[in-house]
């Protein structure tokens, strides 16, 4: 007997604050996952990471 897929329903609450952090970390982590170009490299040194996201990582 085969078992028949079950499809889900993801409900988000876009009132509450759980629902913000996550979207900074999804945008955190695509600009983390593009590639810089050559002159983007040059022009942006490495520095440390403001104060604001470091809160929500640690």
């Amino acid at each position: 007997m085969k078992k028949q897929p079950v499809n889900r329903i993801i409900k988000i609450n876009r009132k509450g604050g759980q629902w913000k952090i996550q979207q900074l970390f999804g945008e955190l982590a695509e600009r983390l996952n593009r590639l810089p170009d050559a002159d983007e490299v040059r022009r942006n040194p490495l520095r440390s990471a403001p104060a604001g996201l470091t809160e929500m990582v640690f």
